[in-house]
């Protein structure tokens, strides 16, 4: 759209001519289809509708030409470009029959350009908009082709000078490239006659593309409503089509299938280590691990079969076989995955390559059982074999939200509700005709609505008060059955009731089970057979029956991003964590309003460019983790699934399991901060490391056991604040603009991040102080009595190690016996003999375990 904008602007100003452009895009934030209706004429032009006799027809993405009739509106001998990698000869192959027999009966000159090669080349990446300018302004003949690069050439200078010179050099480079990478192709007359499907002569069978309908989801609204409007025909749709109010059927994305990444990854699987990183931090829930059985297997296709490998990790995956699987109809090559493994298992490869490899696997593996209920979903390879209920949304490449809220979806999917903000979250999470929240086996999965920019914390705080009214009136019910004697019942129906009213009668919160599970939803899987048993034996017990889903208890989030939650709905959030409410909040922090465009917001940081602080944003950034903790009763998290998931997975459990108001911070890298996503997991690192977004959890329930509330999971600032800041073009530009003035800024922000990061560091000092207190009474204990103290490190930097040493010689320095040894050398049986043990264990990476230790830990388990 930005580049047809100049094109028209640079026509109407640079010449005679009179220029009318509208444009027409759907909701997607990556791959989604924009359509510029643009016209050129001598005379003023009236013309509100669509164009409908094209001249020219530019085909940007090869994969429109199977999803859509690009053909339907070309004029007689009009001009058609497809940018695409085939060479001539893989035309007849690669266009559809319909496209190939208008192009011939329309006699129109078709062209092809492998634009994503020329962008590649000159440092562009996937960026074709300015080579595709040049294409039109050099096949169209609107104006005269030297003119019109000259002009383009400006408009870059000025459309791209805020990211720098070498930004507009590229784009340059790939003007200058462009016009030597055209190739005309000849359109053979006995295209002319091809029959089509359903005329005489003609195949009857479905030559559409790879969208397939399948009987897995609502078939009727994907037939009646999602492939019309996918196809572009959703404006001739009745309205009696749709379902009065505004319910629609979850899990439709699946079948988009849309292709429109140009490398997605493969597996090697004799390089993979099995810890699902890949999976977690995928944004379209795209790459997978999935567990069989060598039955299962003995089905699955060769290649699926062969590239599964046995599970590691002990206990029931012992059972299986385990392979990481790519989507790669759905994948949109951010290239996370492969940057975050560990191994270097994944390697990106030409798309249309791993389809024609991967497809039959993918399909396969998604016909396998979901045993992500055998399996610890507190971890965060555990959380990563549970089923995803957000799959294949229209997010940006890259996107930093949807890892944070598809995990979400995974530890507490099948009971879980969410009131979402207007925002990017409410555009890739609900844009009709294609849902990406979806379902599990037993139709069980996220409640969704959305509400208004303004008031979505009420939205969702309503929805709690309403449930919890009919938990009451549940609770009530129950009291009564069980209290009347005229109600005869089994015993085992009785046990389940009362305990179930004991937990509501005692006001308990929801235990979580060792696996992470929810009780009450344990104690409904128990109750709802029993109660469709005997619903027939007494009024009163098929009352309960029909109150079945009150048993369990849903997890309420209130979901949005910055804008809504720092700015226009913070009254609204405000009010509801200021409540005794068991209520959640998450935060999408990209830090601007990143589905407006960009704009500044009050977590905008001091010194970053964005609309409205075109300078730099003057005031700093508002402190919502602290503003909530002043309230004392509010479970408040900042984290960053790219940095630390494992935090993340136990600050989401805390919050979801904690018997008041929650909020989360989450940190998302966004493609309006000025950074390449694929750099994100790098980046947001540096953000960790820095000190930029610290990590902590402050838990209230601790602090009635006499512990410190407050946590700090990023302890130490080791990273250099202005090499971060120097990577992100929203404080670059600033720094190119006004050197002096950015400084001065910039100067301002490490001070405010290093007082904030020194009061969080006090804030957790107060739990060293506790945990010392306790260690320095054991040591006189110790000390009195005599005994040995041995002191255990694991260590992977040798940082551990040194600190253990250190220790053993101020012990023996207080006159007290004392041994030092790595936990690995240590004699394990010999463990329970020790009278007192301190051990000094420093984890390395994302979490794991050092080298030294490893045994001795697997053997605790």
């Amino acid at each position: 759209v930005g580049a047809n904008k100049s094109a028209v602007k640079m026509i109407a100003m640079g010449t005679q001519l009179h220029a009318q452009a509208y444009f027409e895009y759907d909701a997607k934030k990556s791959g989604g289809v924009t359509i510029s209706h643009l016209r050129f004429g001598p005379k003023p032009i009236h013309a509100p509708y669509n164009v409908r006799a094209a001249d020219y027809l530019a085909i940007h993405k090869p994969s429109y030409v199977h999803s859509y009739d690009m053909t339907r509106y070309l004029k007689q001998n009009a001009v058609c470009v497809i940018n695409c990698s085939w060479d001539t000869s893989e035309l007849e192959k690669q266009l559809p029959a319909k496209m190939r027999k208008d192009l011939a009966e329309k006699q129109a000159k078709l062209f092809i350009i492998d634009a994503t090669k020329i962008a590649v080349k000159a440092g562009l990446g996937k960026r074709i908009n300015m080579i595709m300018q040049t294409v039109f302004f050099k096949l169209s003949a609107v104006m005269p082709y030297e003119e019109a690069v000259e002009m383009l050439k400006k408009s870059i200078k000025k459309m791209y000078g805020k990211k720098g010179d070498k930004v507009v050099q590229m784009n340059i480079d790939g003007v200058d490239a462009s016009v030597s990478g055209i190739t005309e192709c000849p359109v053979p007359a006995t295209w002319a006659e091809i029959s089509l499907p359903g005329e005489a002569g003609g195949s009857t069978k479905d030559a559409k593309g790879p969208r397939k309908i399948v009987d897995l989801a609502p078939k009727q609204f994907a037939d009646g409503v999602q492939q019309p409007c996918n196809n572009l025909d959703g404006n001739s749709l009745p309205v009696s089509t749709f379902v009065p109010g505004g319910r629609v059927p979850l899990g439709t994305s699946q079948f988009e299938k849309r292709g429109i990444a140009i490398n997605v990854p493969k597996v090697d699987m004799d390089l993979c280590t099995q810890c699902n990183k890949c999976s977690l931090i995928c944004p379209h829930a795209a790459v997978r691990p999935f567990l069989a059985t060598q039955q299962e297997l003995s089905a699955a296709p060769k290649d699926f079969s062969a590239g599964s490998r046995a599970a590691i990790g002990g206990g029931v995956l012992d059972n299986y076989q385990y392979r990481i699987q790519v989507s790669p109809w759905d994948c949109t090559g951010c290239e996370l995955c492969v940057r975050i493994c560990p191994a270097d298992a994944l390697k990106l490869a030409d798309a249309a390559k791993v389809i024609e490899e991967e497809e039959a696997n993918w399909n396969f593996a998604v016909t396998l059982p979901d045993r992500g209920d055998e399996i610890d979903k507190t971890t965060v390879k555990g959380s990563q074999f549970q089923k995803p209920y957000l799959e294949f949304s229209g997010a940006c490449e890259g996107c930093g939200e949807t890892p944070h809220v598809k995990l979400m979806t995974q530890l507490f999917g099948e009971r879980l509700v969410i009131a979402n903000a207007t925002g990017c979250s409410s555009i890739w999470g609900g844009s009709n005709p294609s849902f990406p929240y979806t379902v599990n086996a037993k139709g069980e999965g996220p409640a969704w609505a959305n509400s208004l920019f303004e008031d979505n914390a009420e939205f969702g705080f309503g929805m709690r008060k309403a449930f919890k009214q009919r938990r009451d009136y549940l609770a009530n019910q129950v009291e009564d059955t069980l209290a009347d004697k005229e109600v005869l019942m089994s015993e085992e129906l009785r046990a389940a009731l009362n305990q179930y009213l004991v937990m509501r009668k005692e006001n308990m919160h929801d235990l979580l089970l060792p696996r992470g599970r929810s009780i009450y939803h344990q104690i409904m899987e128990k109750l709802v057979p029993l109660l469709e048993k005997e619903k027939g034996d007494h009024p009163k017990i098929h009352s309960l029956y029909d109150l079945e889903d009150m048993f369990g208890r849903s997890s309420f989030w209130i979901v949005g991003g910055d804008g809504w939650a720092y700015d226009i709905g913070y009254g609204g959030l405000d009010h509801v964590i200021a409540s005794e409410e068991h209520v959640n909040i998450l935060v999408l922090d990209t830090e601007m309003y990143s589905n407006t465009g960009g704009q500044a917001s009050k977590a905008t940081p001091k010194g970053a460019m964005a609309k409205f602080a075109e300078g730099g944003k003057l005031t700093q950034k508002k402190d919502m983790g602290q503003l909530a903790m002043t309230y004392k009763n509010v479970y408040v998290a900042s984290i960053c699934v790219h940095v630390n998931p494992q935090q993340a997975v136990r600050a989401m459990i805390e919050a979801d399991a904690y018997p008041g108001p929650s909020i989360i911070l989450a940190y998302s890298p966004c493609i309006s901060q000025g950074f390449p996503m694929a750099e994100s997991i790098q980046h947001c690192q540096m953000a960790v490391d820095s000190g930029y977004w610290p990590l902590y959890r402050y838990n209230p329930e601790l602090a009635a056991h006499g512990n410190n509330p407050f946590q700090l999971d990023s302890r130490k600032i080791k990273g250099d604040l202005f090499k971060f800041l120097a990577k992100e073009n929203r404080f670059a530009a600033v720094m190119r603009r006004d050197p002096k003035h950015a400084e001065e800024l910039d100067n301002k922000l490490q001070e405010n991040l290093v007082q904030k990061n020194h009061l969080l560091q006090v804030l957790n000092k107060e739990d060293l102080e506790g945990q010392f207190s306790k260690l320095v009474e054991g040591l006189s204990d110790a000390k009195s009595s005599g005994d040995s103290i041995t002191v255990l490190y694991g260590s992977e930097s040798g940082n551990a190690e040194e600190q253990a040493k250190n220790l053993m010689q101020d012990l023996i320095a207080r006159g007290l016996k004392a041994t030092v040894s790595s936990l690995d050398d240590f004699e394990f049986e010999e463990l329970p003999n020790q009278k007192i043990m301190i051990l000094v264990v420093s984890t390395c990476g994302l979490g794991e375990y050092p080298a030294n230790c490893k045994q001795t830990w697997l053997k605790l388990q």
